[in-house]
């Protein structure tokens, strides 16, 4: 049937197992011998020329080069609009040193020394993968380099001022969105699919379910699914079931698209629901009819932004010829937090004068999510800009959900 099996499709992987946290941090261990070579505490002044260095990790090879990408890109954006608009201040100007690390644990942590090392740069700003983020962080910390992390969902990451996270978080999304939906549908009783073997998943369920709680949703019970299952007809049908009013479908984007494809073929009537990991280039594509009713939460969205959103929206088109999605708005945030940082810090553009200026940070003022965003113990949130979209047809472009009229 078709929808039952899906392709592997990496873009949207969030986090990584507790075991691949364990050896990553294990690696980093090893690597810190390598990179104390380099120096005290760094702290050394940016390049000349008022040019302030940081070092991206980029992924845009292996396997989530699309995410990677799209991460990249929106801190390209961030740059030429940074060093456009003179957005430090004193004429002082961003430069990227960017490196491949392939969302690797191993290279990235390597690549991480390689930068650590080189007392010219300032600042560093790296990771989708918590097991990545787990490996460079102590790097950055041994070095006194400040990270600012992008991506990497895993708890407790932050640790300011060495290390900052501007990942806009999926969990509070995901009760927002549960309580959206539940009241726009009338919702009485749910029940749950969820990729039980990555933790980082199961705690975006938890959330769901939260949000279903509180919005007085009757939880019917939960199928357990795998990263490695391709089949889902199993798992549709005991879903089914249940006779759930709606079924929430939690899990990477191969898993998640594959469970929503499985239960269109299999009939399912109901209101399904998923997270941000379905949005992604081609994902609409591959499944029109099985994701165009299917509303997940955001916290970026192109075509309602205003002010500094709406800028990047517009260069980031005018460049990549497409509209930045959720990644990509996380990439530009990551690079105009230290560009922030910097312009707090003044004169002085060393690393230590970043590290101290991040570690003060307690909101962004202008900012593209139009939104309250606030930092506490080192994490952004931006919960407050949170939307719930959904694809519609024919293209697959992204708008708001209407609730009862979708």
């Amino acid at each position: 049937m078709r929808g039952t099996r899906y392709p592997f499709s990496p873009r949207a992987i969030r986090r990584g197992t507790t075991r691949q946290v364990a050896a990553a941090a294990s690696l980093a261990g090893l690597l810190l011998a390598a990179t104390a070579c380099a120096g005290g505490s760094g702290g050394a002044t940016s390049g000349g020329g008022g040019t302030v260095k940081l070092g991206v990790i980029v992924a845009e090879t292996g396997p989530i080069a699309g995410a990677g990408k799209a991460f990249a890109d929106g801190g390209r954006i961030a740059v030429q609009e940074i060093n456009g608009q003179n957005l430090i201040g004193g004429g002082k100007k961003i430069e990227l040193v960017e490196k491949e690390g392939s969302e690797d644990p191993s290279k990235s942590a390597s690549v991480a020394a390689q930068l650590a090392a080189d007392k010219s740069i300032t600042g560093m700003v790296c990771c989708i993968l918590s097991p990545v983020a787990g490996a460079v962080k102590p790097v950055a910390i041994k070095q006194k380099l400040p990270l600012v992390l992008w991506g990497a969902t895993e708890a407790n990451l932050a640790q300011p001022p060495y290390v900052i996270r501007t990942v806009t978080m999926p969990q509070p999304a995901n009760e927002k969105a549960s309580q959206t939906v539940a009241k726009a549908k009338g919702l009485k009783t749910v029940a749950f699919g969820v990729m039980t073997d990555n933790a980082g998943i199961v705690s975006q369920a938890d959330a769901f379910k939260k949000g279903m709680d509180q919005a007085g949703v009757k939880n019917l019970g939960q199928v357990g699914t795998l990263s490695t299952q391709t089949d889902f007809t199993s798992s549709a049908t005991s879903l089914m079931q249940m006779s759930p009013d709606g079924i929430v479908v939690v899990g990477t984007q191969s898993n998640a698209v594959g469970l929503i494809a499985a239960l269109h073929d299999k009939g399912y009537k109901g209101q399904i629901i998923s997270g941000e990991t379905i949005s992604g280039a081609g994902v609409y594509k591959s499944q029109p009819d099985a994701l165009a009713n299917v509303p997940f939460p955001v916290y970026f969205l192109a075509s309602q932004a205003t002010g500094l959103g709406k800028t990047f929206a517009a260069d980031y088109q005018k460049k990549y010829g497409a509209a930045p999605d959720d990644y990509a708005a996380q990439g530009f945030n990551a690079v105009y937090t230290m560009a922030m940082g910097l312009k707090a810090a003044g004169k002085d553009t060393s690393r230590a004068g970043l590290a101290k200026a991040l570690g003060n940070l307690k909101s962004l003022p202008d900012n593209i999510y139009g939104a309250k965003v606030t930092f506490s113990g080192g994490q952004l949130d931006a919960s407050s800009a949170v939307q719930v979209v959904h694809y519609t047809a024919p293209d697959g472009a992204i708008a708001p959900w209407s609730g009862p009229n979708q």
